[in-house]
Formats: C-alpha cells, structure tokens, sequence
C-alpha cells in the first residue's frame, strides 16, 4: 500500500516527537545524576561497627527513585521508536500523529457561522448589533 503525504509527514512528526522526549529524558537523567553525586559527597559520615561510611539519605533515595523511574521511560521510549519503525503510522505514536495532522485539515463539514469577532469575546452582542466595550 502506497503512502500518502498524511501518512509520511506523521510518520515525520511522530520521530520528531519521539526525539524530543528522548532528548529530554537524557537531560533530567543527567541532572539527577549530577544531584545524585553531590548528595554523595555532602552527606554525613557514620559509623559501623568501626567502618565509615556514608548511608542513604531521604534525598539520596528519591533521587535514586526519579533516576528509575527516568530510566523506565526511556525504556518505553525506545519501545515506542521499535514499533514506529517496524509499523509506520500503524504504531500508537504514528496514529496519534495522524490524527493530530488530519485535525488540522480544513473541514467542509458543519456551520460556518459564529467566527471572527464572536470568538473572542464578543458573543451575542456583537451578533445583535449591539454595542461592546
């Protein structure tokens, strides 16, 4: 089956998309790290049974929990990407995609009244000719 132009620039949109979180799960995964590795280095001493070291912390754990749960998303990120690859706009991101793209194509269907000035506010008056300040 031959693509149509829809179809390509979804499948465009949907990498795009998928790009971006991806960019953007690298970036928190970096500064949760870095967070991380101050935590380490500021965090108290303690002692066991004669052995320093350094324990967990309320901070270091949620960190901890945010970088899973980073590295999770990521892991359906790439999920994701596999399917578009494989399936195309038969993918759940290629589909969404489309349908964000066939939404945007001018409709002949429906009324064409109540546009313009009755869209920003203006409403019934401006319908009856009446007088808005």
């Amino acid at each position: 089956m031959a693509k149509t132009s829809i179809d390509i620039q979804a499948e465009k949109d949907a990498q795009a998309n998928l790009k971006e979180a991806r960019l953007k799960q690298s970036i928190k995964k970096h500064n949760i790290r870095a967070a991380l590795k101050n935590e380490r280095k500021n965090r108290p001493d303690k002692s066991l049974f004669g052995i320093d070291y350094k324990g967990s912390t309320e901070k270091s754990d949620s960190l901890n929990k945010e970088l899973r749960k980073t590295k999770k998303t990521q892991k359906f990120i790439n999920k994701a990407q596999d399917r578009l690859d494989e399936k195309g706009v038969g993918s759940t991101a290629g589909r969404i995609a489309k349908k964000r793209l066939e939404a945007k194509l001018p409709s002949t269907e429906g009324s064409f009244s109540g546009g313009g000035r009755a869209l920003r506010g203006y409403g019934k008056a401006y319908l009856k000719g009446g007088r808005v300040k």
